[in-house]
């Protein structure tokens, strides 16, 4: 029998098997608004610095920006 070699793990490896982020993304649902909405979250990159972002979902009328904070412990 031949043994193959494990696949190194990706970042979307890490997503898909339930890897915490270390980020969520969050974002106003307008700009006049002060409600923040979770939409994706990042993970780290694994080839050296950075982060990997994946946004779920755009807010209406949003105007493109957004914050990383760390998750609640809750989320």
């Amino acid at each position: 029998m031949t043994k193959t070699k494990p696949k190194p793990t990706t970042e979307a490896d890490a997503r898909t098997k339930g890897a915490r982020p270390v980020y969520n993304a969050r974002a106003k649902q307008r700009p006049d608004s002060d409600f923040m909405a979770t939409i994706g979250a990042a993970w780290p990159f694994n080839e050296g610095d950075g982060l990997v972002v994946t946004l779920n979902m755009v807010p209406f009328n949003w105007d493109g920006k957004f914050i990383l904070v760390p998750p609640k412990d809750d989320e």
